[in-house]
């Protein structure tokens, strides 16, 4: 059989590998936040199985208007331990989320350096 063949080390990665990934994409991501400008933001995070994703915001200004952005994103664990994850959103626009923390129906850690912490809350 090619599961006996395979290393035992392997397999546990690989078990690790499929178990954090299939964690991340059981669900929503959603955060709440203020922008710079004081506006209401709500950022939904949906990453899919197959290495794609969705990052969906919505923003309410202070004058009522309201706009809706939607990106789509190709993602993958940057390294073997899965702390950081990659996503590239297009040619030279990639971020990156590091330090990460799954666990408890939360999502966070720092996007794009270490003065932006991030937290998402996951809803099904």
């Amino acid at each position: 059989s090619t599961l006996l063949a395979s290393s035992a080390a392997s397999d546990v990665y690989k078990r690790q590998y499929y178990s954090r990934s299939s964690e991340l994409c059981s669900r929503t991501w959603i955060s709440y936040y203020r922008d710079a400008d004081g506006n209401r933001c709500c950022q939904e995070l949906d990453f899919y199985l197959d290495r794609t994703g969705v990052d969906y915001i919505r923003v309410e200004y202070r004058n009522g208007d309201v706009e809706v952005f939607e990106y789509n994103f190709r993602w993958n664990w940057e390294n073997y331990a899965q702390t950081s994850i990659r996503m590239s959103y297009g040619p030279g626009d990639v971020s990156y989320l590091d330090d990460v923390y799954l666990g408890g129906n939360r999502l966070s850690g720092y996007l794009d350096g270490r003065d932006n912490f991030v937290e998402y809350q996951g809803s099904r």
